[in-house]
């Protein structure tokens, strides 16, 4: 990525959490939009605002990547099955904090499963299947939480 892109990313994602985070601004973005550029997630499922689409390859976890993990779930979720976190990071050869995976590691996992329950996708029980017991680190609770404009920071 050129340092021109770069900057045009931080310049778009500083105005989307601005926009968030208003609290004069008569529309706002979704907690879940807002979520994903925060976290460097690109966007799936967001078909409202294009604003993401030019910089697909600027996000620290793309479109196939998430596509995929989505799907996972999904096909899971269809079939009336539930994971736990534990067993979905061996899944993708993630072995806690200390170990990544090829493709994610615990936090990247983290984000992209609740910015998955921000958007509402899944049901409670799914949810409680992941997180909702002792079989998950303490990190994956964030996952079922609301997702504010006080959680944004501006440092």
């Amino acid at each position: 990525m050129t340092a021109t892109a770069q900057m045009l990313f931080n310049m778009q994602k500083f105005q989307i959490l601005s926009l968030f985070t208003s609290e004069v601004a008569t529309r706002k973005v979704s907690p879940a939009y807002a979520y994903a550029w925060a976290e460097d997630l690109y966007p799936i499922g967001q078909h409202s605002g294009p604003w993401h689409e030019p910089y697909e390859g600027c996000f620290k976890i793309g479109q196939e990547q998430l596509n995929e993990l989505s799907n996972f779930l999904d096909d899971l979720w269809t079939k009336g099955k539930t994971i736990s976190f534990y067993d979905l990071e061996t899944h993708y050869g993630v072995h806690g904090s200390a170990q990544d995976g090829p493709e994610w590691d615990r936090m990247s996992l983290v984000h992209a499963c609740r910015y998955f329950h921000l958007l509402d996708w899944f049901d409670e029980e799914f949810w409680k299947g992941l997180v909702g017991h002792s079989d998950c680190p303490s990190e994956s609770h964030s996952i079922v939480r609301e997702y504010k404009a006080s959680d944004v920071y501006f440092e």
